[in-house]
């Protein structure tokens, strides 16, 4: 089963939303409070098979006088959904243009549409609804059933027993002999129980430890049935899977929520409705990439093999979950205020998110993200935030919802422009010796993008040591021998600064002025370039501080040469981008 329309009104946060997924593997990102949750509540309180109890704080503004109308059309469909015995005669037609009508015709791809509504008197609906009948078909659980949803948000330890309604019963069958055996258990004691000599609950947990390995879960020894006393009474609900002994719900939480996901998306005979809220909670980076890569993997086996793909829509903050996910399932979730209308955007061009989701894919969590050129700029601008909170209140970017992102260099432009078409407010930081083309300026400023550059041709290297006085520049020389070494920096000078010799270099900044033909300014610049590996004698040699780590040791150095010299291209450009950052 694929979503191919969710429409959501009046719910909780949501007051409207249209949403026709693009992907079968869609991660749902934005900032806090944007609605993901909200969207995979909608999806479940509509699919799932589960009854769902409404209240007033389920209502928009908790106002019940407007009805909570949620409404998915199902594609993918299996033939029992089709079949004149079940839905069949409430097919509805999905077109190639992603156009739903009443009247299906040959080319159109078979759907049905649920609602579930729900009026002040908090009594939900769930209904089948086709405009040629007369009249909507009441939906039971068990029809819910047939659509094969799974939803893993926390931890849904039910589905690790045997209880009433869990996965692992369906998988099972017919519990009474384990009922029966359960019996005597509790009256000879829970060593007599031998429920893995049971076959059918012995096969269930193999198959358990099979998928849940297959996720990621960790397992010390192998999955079996046990008796956990003083859980449920006399019931099947007492049997539980344990690990070499252990109950596994025990386990850590990581283990617990893949083992339950794969159990649930086991039941499932054809392709699966899979929710994941939060994907990385409980899990390390390597168990996040390992679940993604399961799950995409399985829809791809599926499509190999012309089996029904499913659909999977997961929310995450991880960037090491986000990178994985890939360009191609980017689906960001953007909240009007204060009326909460809520869209969900797709790239696009996503191979233009490749380069952000390489170097810097936590900027895609922020609200307004700040697009710099280069590492240099990267790492200068991420050492000057650690002094801008001073200047506002003792507040970083952060609280305002901003990040500062690496380009790529080139692609930098393109970047802040299709983050701009995403919804996110984007601004560019860059160099000015490569100046924008006329096409690349008119597009950034029909987008709303601003740019921060230094004019003048200056590049970042340039206008620090510009707007540096000599003490300053003694000070950065000295720097960066500590970092690249002594012999490194002023062998590169000797070698650009043609009058001067390495001993004459190592006399210090405030000396070379007698020594060498050059004034001032044009030892900055020599410096300069060397500094930025510029110029014809750049080859071999090596930019002194293209490295975030190397430009975020400067902030320092220039956090002072700034304040020292508020009119310069540099402290000018630097103060701009600040201010809209904090805007």
């Amino acid at each position: 089963m694929q979503i191919r329309q969710i429409k959501v009104s009046h719910f909780r946060g949501i007051a409207a939303l249209d949403w026709t997924p693009s992907n079968s593997f869609c991660c749902l990102i934005g900032p806090g409070d944007s609605g993901k949750s909200t969207v995979l509540d909608a999806i479940e309180a509509l699919l799932s098979s589960r009854w769902f109890s409404f209240t007033e704080p389920d209502f928009l503004s908790c106002d019940t006088s407007a009805p909570i109308v949620i409404e998915a059309t199902i594609g993918e469909l299996s033939r029992v959904l089709k079949s004149d015995e079940r839905f069949g005669l409430y097919i509805r037609g999905w077109t190639s243009a992603g156009a739903l009508r009443d009247e299906p015709e040959d080319d159109d791809e078979p759907v049905l549409t649920l609602r579930l509504m729900v009026d002040a008197t908090m009594e939900p609906v769930w209904e089948l609804i086709c405009d040629r009948m007369d009249n909507p078909r009441t939906l039971s659980n068990r029809d819910r059933a047939l659509f094969g949803l799974v939803r893993l948000a926390g931890e849904d330890a039910r589905h690790l027993a045997w209880g009433q309604g869990s996965v692992l019963s369906r998988l099972t069958g017919d519990t009474d002999e384990a009922a029966a055996r359960l019996a005597e258990a509790y009256r000879t004691a829970r060593a007599s129980a031998k429920l893995d000599e049971i076959e059918s609950l012995a096969n269930a947990a193999e198959a358990a430890e099979g998928f849940a390995k297959g996720l990621g879960a960790y397992v010390e020894g192998s999955y079996e049935p046990g008796l956990e006393l003083g859980r449920s009474g006399l019931s099947s609900g007492s049997i539980a899977l344990h690990d070499s002994g252990v109950p596994l719900r025990l386990a850590g939480l990581g283990s617990r929520r893949l083992a339950t996901l794969a159990i649930q998306k086991s039941a499932i005979a054809e392709g699966a409705i899979i929710l994941v809220d939060e994907i990385e909670h409980g899990l390390e980076p390597h168990r996040i990439i390992g679940a993604i890569t399961q799950l995409k993997g399985d829809q791809t086996k599926a499509a190999v093999d012309n089996k029904p793909v499913g659909h999977v829509l997961m929310t995450t903050h991880s960037d090491v979950a986000l990178g994985e996910a890939g360009e191609n399932s980017l689906h960001v979730i953007k909240t009007t205020r204060p009326d909460r209308l809520v869209s969900v955007t797709t790239p696009a061009t996503p191979q233009s998110f490749r380069p952000l989701l390489r170097f810097t894919p936590r900027a895609l969590f922020a609200r307004r993200i700040l697009v710099c050129e280069g590492y240099t700029e990267v790492g200068l601008l991420l050492g000057l935030r650690e002094h801008w909170p001073t200047r506002h209140g003792n507040k970083p970017i952060e609280q305002f919802g901003a990040a500062i992102a690496d380009g790529n260099g080139g692609e930098a432009c393109a970047m802040a422009l299709a983050l701009a078409k995403l919804g996110y407010l984007s601004a560019l930081y860059r160099d000015s010796d490569d100046p924008l083309s006329a096409d690349q300026q008119a597009k950034l400023a029909a987008a709303g993008v601003p740019v921060f550059e230094y004019g003048g041709g200056l590049y970042t290297e340039l206008a620090i040591f510009n707007a540096a006085t000599d003490a300053h520049v003694q000070e950065l020389l000295q720097h960066a021998r500590e970092e690249r070494g002594n012999d490194f920096i002023d062998n590169n000078l000797a070698a650009k600064i043609n009058d001067l010799n390495v001993e004459c270099i190592r006399l210090g900044f405030d000396s070379w002025g007698l020594l060498s033909a050059k004034n001032g300014e044009e030892l900055r610049v020599a410096i300069s370039e060397v500094a930025a590996s510029k110029g014809k004698e750049k080859k071999d040699k090596k930019p002194w501080f293209k490295d975030q780590r190397l430009g975020r040791s400067l902030a320092p150095f220039v956090w002072n040469i700034a304040a020292e010299a508020p009119a310069s291209p540099l402290a000018v450009t630097l103060a701009a981008a600040e201010a809209w950052l904090y805007d």
